[in-house]
């Protein structure tokens, strides 16, 4: 495990059940087995503990506590702003824009070429539940190392 590296991240939606009907199949494409909807007592509300064994990244969805549900989330306000995923293949970034409107995304930008890395940042943005943003990213310089690490 590499000093640093993200351990997991967790974000709040309105409806567990709605929001896993999009997250499910997009966290599969991704490599993460979904997990099942249980409650966590000490917290009161319910969540998915989601695992990509591959890299070791759980991506949490928990339910908002019902006096919280209400509460639009608005991007570029103090909080969270996005969460981007890599993918091996410049195809795989194209293959997810095609996915998000089909399970009740909306696309943002892209697919395309974006100025944010070396050696190439091919993305595609957009909103699921909530109106959380999202992105996934394809980034050949990054791929070519962990080739050289032996990580892929």
């Amino acid at each position: 495990m590499l000093h640093g590296s993200i351990n997991h991240v967790s974000i709040s939606v309105s409806d567990l059940e709605s929001a896993m009907r999009f997250f499910s199949p997009l966290l599969a494409f991704l490599g993460f087995s979904p997990g099942e909807i249980r409650l966590y007592e000490p917290a009161g509300t319910r969540l998915t503990v989601n695992l990509n064994e591959a890299n070791g990244v759980a991506f949490n969805v928990w339910e908002a506590k019902p006096g919280l549900r209400g509460r639009p989330h608005r991007l570029y306000e103090p909080g969270f702003h996005h969460v981007a995923f890599n993918v091996a293949r410049h195809a795989q970034v194209d293959e997810v824009a095609e996915l998000v409107p089909r399970i009740g995304g909306r696309l943002l930008e892209g697919p395309g070429e974006y100025p944010f890395g070396l050696g190439g940042y091919y993305a595609v943005y957009f909103t699921g539940p909530d109106g959380l943003k999202f992105e996934v990213v394809h980034m050949p310089a990054a791929e070519a190392r962990a080739r050289q690490l032996g990580h892929l």
